[in-house]
């Protein structure tokens, strides 16, 4: 009896324990899928649609990574979901609250907390390629520097591409939402050094998001410090002219640009266009027979819908405190 119930509970644990490889196997097939269904987000064209759907798609996806842990395809989604998110909807909330002064947010302790989800995910990714953050903060010290690290460790394709650059955006949004934390203002020169990588890969990767880090980052510090505003001013017009349909890189240069500088002149050119581009954006998204506002130009490729979603919705508040602000 006793070598039966033994033999029972053996087959039940190699069955157990083959249902689970076959169930990691038949992940492991889908998690492409979800990687290249992330791009589904930048489809959207809703606020409110983007912000109540999200978090569920991400959190089935957290589910699905605790089966199959270590799955590139899950950390590169999970890292660009929630850094996207923060970005997207927390961080474009927190402008109400900036501007108006308020000593607490929600909104950016939300970001702070979804950004940090996302560094988790993609320094576990970095991790898979032999980098670790301890890696990364020695090399700012190197000849090479973190571009030289990145190049020996990692590949140039899209999946590579994208980890590191919503990795890099995590690390420089915390900082930013956290100034007067003087530890992670120092990793400053990381973030800068991944996004020297990535955009000498792809500089037009995700319409701009290059150039809206280079210029928010040559803008936000004085000349003291090494910064040059001019400079920032300089590729924030430029990106304008080159990706003329991310409405994002005209509320990016207000946001980063022309309200610290209290440049009044330069708000009322870029409002003028924002407001018609507003309008517009409501059109398209309510459906009538012969809709003009369905076929115009501005929304030839839906991958920059959710960028001019975010920056209709920016747009909103810092126009709600123009007057404060100028």
């Amino acid at each position: 009896m006793f070598r039966l119930r033994l033999g029972l509970l053996l087959a039940l644990v190699l069955f157990s324990s083959s249902c689970g490889f076959i169930q990691r196997i038949g992940i492991g097939t889908t998690s492409p899928i979800f990687y290249n269904a992330s791009k589904g987000m930048q489809a959207q064209s809703d606020f409110e649609n983007f912000e109540k759907s999200v978090l569920g798609t991400l959190m089935l996806t957290e589910g699905l990574l605790s089966i199959k842990p270590g799955d590139l395809n899950f950390l590169v989604t999970l890292t660009k979901g929630y850094a996207g998110y923060a970005f997207a909807v927390n961080e474009t909330k927190y402008l109400d609250d900036l501007y108006a002064d308020e000593d607490e947010s929600i909104h950016k302790d939300q970001a702070i907390t979804n950004y940090s989800k996302a560094m988790e995910y993609g320094l576990q990714y970095l991790a898979k390629s032999q980098v670790t953050y301890s890696d990364l903060q020695k090399s700012t010290t190197t000849k090479d520097g973190v571009v030289g690290l990145l190049e020996n460790e990692m590949d140039d394709d899209m999946r590579d591409l994208e980890a590191v650059l919503f990795t890099a955006q995590s690390l420089s949004s915390l900082i930013n939402l956290q100034k007067d934390n003087m530890t992670l203002v120092s990793q400053l020169p990381i973030a800068k050094g991944m996004f020297d990588w990535v955009c000498s890969k792809k500089p037009d990767i995700h319409f701009g998001a290059c150039q809206i880090f280079f210029g928010a980052y040559e803008a936000g510090r004085p000349s003291m410090l090494g910064g040059n505003p001019g400079k920032g001013k300089e590729i924030f017009l430029k990106l304008i002219q080159n990706q003329p349909n991310n409405w994002l890189a005209r509320v990016a240069f207000i946001q980063f640009y022309v309200i610290p500088q209290s440049e009044e002149d330069d708000y009322k050119t870029q409002k003028f266009h924002m407001k018609k581009f507003s309008q517009l954006h409501k059109d398209q998204k309510s459906w009538m027979p012969d809709n003009k506002a369905i076929s115009d130009p501005a929304f030839s490729n839906d991958l920059v819908r959710v960028y001019q979603t975010i920056a209709v919705k920016r747009f909103e508040y810092i126009k709600k405190y123009e007057k404060d602000l100028f």
